[in-house]
């Protein structure tokens, strides 16, 4: 076995590029149809396509024989064949066919790497491996995404900035009153808190000590190692609205060190005419609204300069923060001991 090419090696390189050995989602399913597109996540090059019968594949976006792309190429009875020469290979990165030679022995050989896949919530979901074993934990979702009790929309966009920064304004409950201040649903509330932090089993909760059902009052991590890092807020509408609340779920999906794809999943459980409603005025009303809310933070996270981080004075809402970045931390350093143990070893066999 030999290492993955530019595979991390250290824990910085590491959180630069993404967390191994979990899900993220990479798409929306409606983003995948019949012709094969390129993904960047996780610092990676992915070719992805559908075969006849819809089901999705993804692999290294390189062709083994002379490195063209193959998300510039066909689908050829549920393989990816490359435009250049004809190379096909399937979804685990093993080439199937070498038309331009009789007998190639390239045939049966997996010379690029496979990803597994799994759709589900509307959306495409890959595993990211280390490459070490050929374990692939089971895709582990929340109820919120599965649950036929939940009904959703996901949002998701390409933001110019590395996705620790949007994951930190995911634990900045105290950001809503002051950022969003204009808004529809987070325009109330005080403007001073103690965030109270209490670990969980599977992570943490954060939670103002003054308010509860107003703002951005409770926001809950939650890690399982092989699914991700997924991040829970409820955010309440005001009585105007008829009161309730919808959730938003989401991880970040790193796309390279310098840009992140962000989504998030809003959804509401409800049921019968209630859930026939809320969905309608979603799309209507309250979608814009929401997305006004989202604008105002990538606006001020992508200003945020690079050396920010060797600059910040933390003050005591940023408890969540801090606490998600020394967990991230601690992953990072756990995998790259793996790797390097794992490919030192062979190297010294």
């Amino acid at each position: 076995m030999i290492r993955k090419p530019n595979l991390p090696v250290t824990a910085e390189q590491i959180l630069k590029t993404g967390i191994l050995n979990q899900w993220y989602l990479v798409c929306k399913s409606s983003d995948l149809g019949a012709t094969p597109i390129r993904l960047t996540r996780l610092g990676r090059h992915i070719a992805l396509w559908r075969d006849a019968e819809g089901k999705a594949h993804a692999v290294e976006d390189f062709c083994p024989h002379r490195g063209a792309p193959l998300s510039h190429g066909l689908v050829v009875d549920g393989k990816l064949a490359c435009r250049y020469h004809g190379l096909a290979v399937d979804g685990t990165g093993t080439v199937t066919d070498v038309p331009p030679v009789h007998n190639c022995p390239l045939v049966g050989r997996k010379l690029i790497e496979g990803y597994p896949v799994r759709e589900a919530a509307g959306a495409i979901w890959l595993y990211f491996s280390d490459g070490i074993d050929d374990h692939v934990p089971e895709l582990e979702l929340p109820n919120e995404l599965t649950s036929p009790e939940w009904s959703g929309f996901i949002y998701a966009q390409e933001w110019n900035c590395h996705y620790q920064l949007p994951l930190d304004n995911r634990l900045d409950p105290m950001h809503a009153i002051y950022l969003h201040a204009d808004s529809f649903t987070l325009a109330y509330g005080v403007k001073t808190s103690v965030i109270n932090l209490t670990e969980t089993e599977h992570g943490f909760v954060i939670e103002r000590d003054n308010q509860r059902g107003v703002n951005i009052d409770r926001t809950e991590v939650v890690y399982k190692p092989g699914s991700n890092v997924f991040v829970f807020t409820q955010i309440p509408y005001p009585k105007a609205a008829g009161g309730n609340f919808f959730a938003i779920v989401s991880h970040l999906t790193p796309i390279d060190e310098h840009r992140t794809y962000l989504w998030v999943m809003r959804c509401q459980k409800s049921q019968g005419w209630r859930r026939d409603l809320w969905r309608f005025l979603y799309k209507n009303r309250l979608e814009a609204r929401h997305d006004y809310v989202i604008e105002q933070d990538r606006a001020i996270i992508e200003a945020i300069p690079a050396e920010a981080a060797g600059r910040e004075a933390m003050i005591q809402c940023d408890i969540g923060v801090s606490r998600i970045r020394r967990m991230l931390k601690k992953i990072a350093e756990e995998q790259a001991r793996r790797i390097n143990e794992h490919y030192g070893a062979l190297a010294a066999e």
